[in-house]
């Protein structure tokens, strides 16, 4: 019998945490893991890309059926039996804590994100429940840096594996994106649409440019809380035929295969999986410095590195890249050379070396030692 991992998220639709989960799902699969995934939120889009992966799934709808929901998580516990649990973003982390209350099993929380939008009881929540967690895996230096300064966890229960892509599979993806002629430059951006993301800034850097430029084209692609806000902000500034909301969309590399340049314009940030993509389909990216983007993307090589939140500096390192086609063609050349480094090959071993460390030691304080 395999043993079971039960991975625990609150998530509905499908953003970098889900996508990676499906990776690392499909990953422990092949290394004699089997993965299950519970979700805290109502059955969406992520759960129908669990099933075309055939990923076995659960959704509990916590906020509208909470009582249900406990009942059914105790089902799904004695059903399943998983070895360990592994759980992802702050609502994932809390309500798996408050599983391993119950049930004493091995937990391995994940800090996805600089999480600036946490407050001060936040942080505090975060650490007085920490002692339930033995270890917290970071996707980035940045947030393994925040854990320990805000929320004063113990650095050696911290380790950090950045996230990976699978290669392979984009590659064949690629094959079959449709490519079109296109007069335009087109600049894209893919991400949720919140705060975290920046697209107010990124608003505001194309009003810049399409004063001082013609023929460029705006596109980002993905949905959220803001985009209502969004789009009335692209009415008032009068770039309705310049910037397009294309919303969510189901394959990215029908649209990242014809972008010019990806950008990526956050405001905190952990380790994303978009600029993974982007430079794996040869695309200079200009973005910001938040979180680990710095580490990703090499500023001057494989694109342009800016302050995050200003928008005048997201707009000159755009008109930079606009003016240079050759630059643009050699930063894309360097990033599909430099995106062999975060293979999900590579991701998945380190994550399998954690669970088999925790499976066969079953010493969780050894662990913490050796993290460091």
């Amino acid at each position: 019998m395999k043993n079971k991992i039960l991975y625990i998220l609150p998530s509905e639709e499908i953003g970098g945490t889900e996508k990676m989960v499906i990776v690392l799902a499909k990953g422990i699969s092949k290394a004699g893991f089997e993965p299950v995934v519970l979700t805290l939120q109502r059955r969406g889009f992520f759960h129908k890309m669990l099933d075309a992966n055939h990923l076995r799934n659960y959704f509990l709808d916590v906020k509208k059926k909470p009582l249900q929901a406990i009942v059914r998580t105790l089902f799904i516990f004695l059903k399943e039996k998983p070895r360990i649990m592994h759980s992802f973003l702050f609502a994932g982390n809390m309500f798996a804590r408050c599983l391993r209350i119950f049930f004493w099993i091995p937990l391995v929380c994940s800090q996805r994100s600089t999480d600036d939008w946490k407050k001060a009881i936040h942080w505090k929540i975060e650490k007085f429940t920490s002692f339930l967690c033995p270890l917290i895996i970071s996707n980035s230096k940045a947030g393994k840096r925040v854990l320990i300064e805000k929320a004063g966890v113990n650095p050696y229960k911290i380790r950090v594996i950045p996230n990976g892509i699978d290669l392979e599979q984009i590659r064949e993806k690629l094959k079959l994106a449709k490519t079109f002629h296109h007069t335009e430059i087109i600049v894209g951006s893919i991400g949720n649409l919140r705060k975290a993301k920046g697209y107010n800034v990124l608003i505001d850097a194309a009003e810049i440019i399409c004063k001082k430029r013609k023929g460029i084209r705006f596109e980002i692609l993905g949905k959220g809380p803001l985009e209502s806000r969004l789009k009335e902000k692209i009415q008032k500034l009068n770039l309705v035929e310049s910037v397009k909301l294309y919303g969510f969309v189901e394959d990215v590399y029908n649209y990242m295969v014809n972008f010019d340049i990806v950008v990526i314009p956050s405001i905190w940030e952990g380790f994303p999986v978009v600029a993974l993509e982007a430079m794996a389909c040869g695309k200079p990216v200009i973005a910001t410095d938040a979180g680990d983007l710095p580490e990703i993307v090499e500023n001057g090589k494989t694109g342009i590195i800016v302050e995050h939140g200003k928008p005048e500096a997201l707009a000159n390192a755009i008109i930079l890249l606009l003016s240079k086609p050759e630059m643009r063609r050699q930063m894309g050349n360097n990033a599909l050379k430099r995106v062999e480094k975060f293979s999900s090959d590579t991701m998945v071993k380190k994550y399998c070396e954690i669970y088999n460390f925790l499976l066969s030691e079953r010493n969780e304080t050894k662990l913490v030692v050796n993290s460091s």
